[in-house]
């Protein structure tokens, strides 16, 4: 019998769980709330701030492929969208190394202060870099699946029907082109879902550094 750090069996069970948040809250919001977002990389965030780059990659490209091809299969019985939606875990991937950069060159500097002595107005001190996080991963996601939705449209292959499809309509119709259309449809629908991700995700982490240690 192997036996493995409770350390490393602590991340391993806190990945696991945070790919089986994302897919629940995202069916919750977009299958059964029906609004337009998708909020599936709040838990990936929160990874991202509280373990760093590895771990969110596991959490998010890795299970979050997995989970995807699970639903497509077995639970909506659509293995002929499984594998256009898996395309977009690059967009998940690009994200994580953005929060885990953007964490480590910048957030971190001014976290301590807040993580020593926990405060509202701690936390209201970091909302300018929060914002300008969110900002910069609406930008990063929304011209990464810009990309790919392109390059699946140019293939002509099969994908699900997505939120911001109907922006990405009056876009062609107004004789933008494809592959702008594609990108900037997709930023009215990421504004305020990485807003959700990047604050949500940030709370998040503050309970998952408290479970795998105590904050400072």
């Amino acid at each position: 019998m192997i036996y493995l750090p409770s350390g490393f069996m602590k991340i391993l069970v806190l990945c696991i769980a945070s790919a089986m948040g994302n897919w629940i809250l995202s069916h919750f919001v977009f299958a059964s709330a029906r609004l337009p977002l998708y909020l599936d990389t709040v838990f990936t965030a929160a990874v991202c701030f509280s373990l760093g780059l590895v771990p969110g990659l596991i959490t998010g490209p890795v299970l979050g492929l997995v989970t995807t091809l699970i639903r497509y299969h077995f639970v909506l019985g659509r293995i002929d969208l499984a594998w256009a939606s898996a395309f977009f875990t690059f967009c998940i991937a690009a994200e994580v190394v953005l929060i885990c950069f953007f964490h480590k060159k910048i957030l971190a500097n001014h976290e301590s202060a807040f993580l020593a002595k926990p405060s509202p107005s701690g936390f209201i001190a970091m909302t300018p870099l929060l914002l300008s996080l969110a900002a910069l991963a609406c930008i990063v996601v929304s011209v990464t699946g810009g990309i790919i939705d392109f390059t699946l449209t140019r293939f002509t292959t099969p994908r699900p029907v997505f939120p911001e499809d109907t922006f990405k309509l009056g876009l062609l119709r107004n004789n933008v082109p494809v592959l702008a259309s594609a990108i900037l449809s997709r930023f009215p629908i990421n504004i305020v879902d990485r807003f959700f991700v990047v604050f949500g995700g940030y709370g998040i982490s503050l309970l998952y550094r408290k479970w795998l240690r105590p904050l400072p």
